[in-house]
């Protein structure tokens, strides 16, 4: 199935997607070996359950938890929360995900940023993102998006790095953090000056 083929304009449509990933998600949250979820019968959780998101409200991450938050609530008769923990990368909110008991009831929304970028960069994370996480759905692609203002006249990547590499250090950008930076001046020996957004 590609990407265009999951997309869907209605909202009943999003809630049942949901609705059976936020089943999947937790029966196999349940234990602290996702392989033995599938042998077990339909977990029941007895208290709420938090959702940590590494990053502050209103991001993707945070919409897409949220919406999974709602879904997962009336799947499980039970209350999941969304708790926003942002900084270090989103490294404090996956250290706390980390050291929280294996029982299901601590769920982390992690993506690239915090199990692939930041073990890249960061020679000492307060986890290890191969043992004490486990991976359990993917539950949405985010596109990055490249864009320039009316007054550069690049129209397509390649343009823009011709551009810049001819006039270092003269072309500003914003992210939305040094991740994007680091890949983009590494990737396109680039000489550019970052305003973080």
């Amino acid at each position: 199935m590609t990407a265009p083929s999951l997309r869907i304009n209605s909202s009943p449509g999003r809630r049942l997607i949901l609705h059976s990933l936020s089943a999947s998600l937790l029966a196999l949250l349940a234990t602290t070996n996702p392989a033995d979820a599938y042998a077990q019968e339909r977990w029941q959780p007895q208290r709420p359950i938090r959702l940590i998101v590494p990053y502050g409200p209103g991001g993707s991450s945070d919409v897409i938890a949220r919406a999974l938050a709602v879904e997962m609530s009336k799947s499980l008769g039970q209350t999941v929360f969304v708790e926003n923990k942002a900084g270090g990368q989103g490294s404090i909110a996956m250290q706390d995900a980390a050291r929280a008991a294996p029982d299901g009831y601590t769920v982390v929304l992690g993506h690239v940023g915090t199990l692939a970028v930041n073990p890249a960069m960061m020679s000492k994370l307060p986890y290890d993102p191969l043992k004490d996480f486990a991976p359990v759905a993917l539950l949405t692609r985010v596109p990055m998006l490249f864009a320039v203002g009316p007054a550069n006249s690049s129209t397509t990547l390649a343009q823009f790095v011709s551009q810049a590499k001819a006039a270092p250090g003269k072309l500003n950008y914003g992210s939305a953090g040094v991740d994007f930076h680091a890949e983009l001046t590494r990737h396109f020996h680039l000489k550019l000056t970052h305003l973080l957004a």
